[in-house]
């Protein structure tokens, strides 16, 4: 079990992290995630969906921790002074750089996956809005976002993802 757990940590850490968006709140969810996914170990039959349990037992923690711990609790953001609230130059550097990262990966993309997930991600656009647009079926739509979708976060994630340094070049001049 440990060994699962350990796999699963980088993951677990990132979904926590966006959750809290504090790195040692992040840490303690995961911690807790852990120690209570080891209390349970023996009641797992079966590891072919053991991250989307360790996801369920994590989002319960945050959960309660928000219920009972003021520190995880939600606050207004106009409770807050300008000067309490802005951010370091550091986090506003990192934010730039995670856009970036986010956008080139979108235009590694192929043509066609760039379009959809830019419709109906950014723009919020629904299926049958972009098999409108792009006159396509709506199977088409769903399964070139779903593809999509799929490659931005294999990118995304990748350790061997550089970024700015690899783009697809598209041409949309019509071939004679």
């Amino acid at each position: 079990m440990h060994a699962v757990l350990e796999s699963h940590y980088a993951n677990l850490y990132r979904i926590a992290y966006a959750w809290c968006q504090d790195a040692s709140l992040a840490q303690d969810l995961v911690q807790d995630t852990m120690v209570k996914s080891l209390q349970k170990a023996e009641t797992i039959s079966c590891f072919e969906n053991i991250d989307r349990w360790l996801c369920k037992v994590m989002h319960n923690l945050f959960y309660d921790n928000c219920r009972h711990n003021t520190r995880w609790q939600q606050v207004d953001v106009e409770d807050f002074s300008e000067e309490l609230h802005s951010e370091s130059v550091e986090t506003l550097y990192i934010k730039k750089q995670a856009i970036q990262n986010i956008h080139d990966a979108i235009g590694c993309l192929p043509v066609d996956q760039r379009e959809i997930i830019i419709l109906v991600d950014l723009q919020g656009y629904s299926y049958q809005e972009v098999s409108e647009v792009m006159v396509i079926p709506v199977g088409t739509v769903m399964s070139r976002l779903s593809r999509a979708r799929d490659k931005l976060k294999k990118l995304v994630t990748s350790e061997k993802y550089i970024p700015r340094y690899h783009h697809n070049v598209v041409n949309l001049k019509k071939s004679k």
